[in-house]
């Protein structure tokens, strides 16, 4: 082999290594932002993704992206966790800016403030009544305790096949872990995407068929009392969502029984939102001086 023919082999070298480096399969990827649905002086109020989880543990590698971690970095601040999330699950999550804070917020909020979750769930609704109250304990970690879940159909499908489905605004009375999507099991009305509770055959057909492939369990309001003023924090669902709640012929009927539901995602101050909330929290800190 002669000295040119090594150069060249160099060169090309060279040259695939350097194209591999810069081509768009090596390069980082964009940072997931987190709406943001309200703000204030000691706490904010987020849209958590599905397929997030809320804040790191012992368990939790390294390279897995985690809440509290991102909405620190969006706003500057760190922020401690109100209530539990599931991984899979999306919606409105309550975030404080002190331990203090991140406590009372739990007990107006948690203990005492009202939650409403929407799930897509398989088959369609047949009971007579239009609410269901499962009151059926569960185990947790070993232990049986009290659980309760209001189940209020919001529409359901009428005369389909193989899509059949309903959705449901779910209130949990108590607290327990997969409390909602245990009892909807129960009922014989499981949560499309539940890997875990819920059915792998609706699962692959709406995975194959719909290209829906997570959780369809949803965190859409809370409401409670704090310093005094009445609170009310709404995550709007997703553009998917609605999207298949049209297909199904659904969305007139639901929007109709809950207008709200019709609101578009947003996030209250884009990307500049660190900025922005700096700026508001050393003005209130002014006027207090």
């Amino acid at each position: 082999m002669t000295s040119v023919t090594l150069l060249l082999l160099l060169i090309t070298a060279l040259w695939l290594n350097v194209n591999s480096l810069s081509s768009p399969t090596n390069a980082q990827p964009k940072r997931q932002r987190i709406p943001v649905l309200q703000y204030h002086n000691s706490w904010v109020c987020v849209d958590k993704p599905c397929g997030l989880t809320v804040h790191r543990s012992k368990g939790t590698p390294k390279h897995v992206k985690v809440l509290t971690t991102s909405v620190k970095r969006q706003l500057a601040r760190k922020v401690f966790p109100v209530h539990r999330l599931d991984h899979r699950t999306s919606g409105a999550m309550l975030l404080a800016f002190d331990s203090e804070t991140a406590g009372k917020l739990h007990d107006a909020a948690i203990r005492k403030g009202h939650k409403q979750y929407l799930a897509l769930v398989r088959g369609e609704w047949n009971r007579e009544e239009s609410s269901v109250l499962v009151d059926k304990p569960l185990r947790v970690k070993g232990t049986i305790k009290d659980a309760m879940t209001k189940f209020t159909l919001l529409a359901t499908t009428k005369g389909r096949e193989d899509d059949r489905c309903s959705l449901l605004l779910c209130e949990p009375l108590t607290g327990r872990t997969h409390q909602i999507r245990r009892h909807a099991f129960d009922i014989g009305h499981p949560i499309i995407g539940d890997s875990q509770h819920g059915s792998s055959r609706c699962n692959r057909y709406w995975r194959e068929n719909k290209e829906w492939n997570r959780l369809a369990l949803h965190c859409w309001k809370l409401d409670f009392e704090f310093d005094g003023e009445q609170r009310e924090c709404i995550a709007p669902i997703s553009f998917q969502l609605k999207k298949i709640l049209n297909e199904m012929e659904l969305w007139d009927e639901i929007i109709a029984i809950e207008p709200r539901l019709s609101m578009e995602p947003f996030d209250i101050k884009g990307g500049t939102h660190g900025r922005h909330f700096r700026k508001r929290r050393d003005e209130e800190d002014s006027d207090e001086i």
